[in-house]
């Protein structure tokens, strides 16, 4: 398998990791805070561990994907901050430190995605980069954020 194939492999299975966590936190939370305990951490590992992966691993085939150039310094920091993200968001979940150290992940993640969505529309506009995963990172933020503030801000109420 290429990295290319590797790199629209992940398109996909971001998505269908989430739909999956969505579905199982719904199915086997018995709470709000439940529900948020299996999605929030377990998202947060899903999206910044698949970034993590691209940045470190696929490199070249991540930034053509994207239509940025190759630049693996800057990837390789990016990818490195992804995968701090995705380990916090490990421990939170394993040992069970609670609905706020959950909330706290899923924000930092919510909010470096709704950053780097506004570089890509940036990028779109600046530099008329019009590749289709560039183009859909702002609504992938918006989605995400759709999906995780509601269940969040019910389990810190509860």
């Amino acid at each position: 398998m290429t990295r290319k194939t590797v790199t629209r492999a992940l398109e996909w299975l971001r998505p269908l990791g989430i739909s999956l966590t969505l579905y199982f936190a719904y199915y086997l939370g018995r709470d709000s805070r439940a529900q948020f305990h299996i999605m929030g951490p377990i998202i947060v590992m899903i999206m910044s561990g698949t970034v993590a992966f691209e940045s470190l691993v696929l490199g070249e085939a991540a930034s053509e994907k994207i239509g940025y150039p190759p630049n693996r310094a800057y990837q390789i920091q990016s990818g490195l901050a992804n995968l701090a993200t995705a380990v916090t968001a490990l421990l939170v979940y394993a040992l069970e430190w609670g609905s706020f150290a959950e909330a706290t992940i899923v924000t930092a993640m919510l909010i470096f995605f709704a950053l780097s969505a506004l570089n890509h529309l940036a990028s779109a506009v600046m530099a008329n980069n019009m590749k289709p995963a560039n183009l859909t990172r702002p609504a992938v933020a918006l989605l995400l954020t759709g999906l995780l503030l509601p269940p969040m801000l019910a389990a810190l109420k509860q």
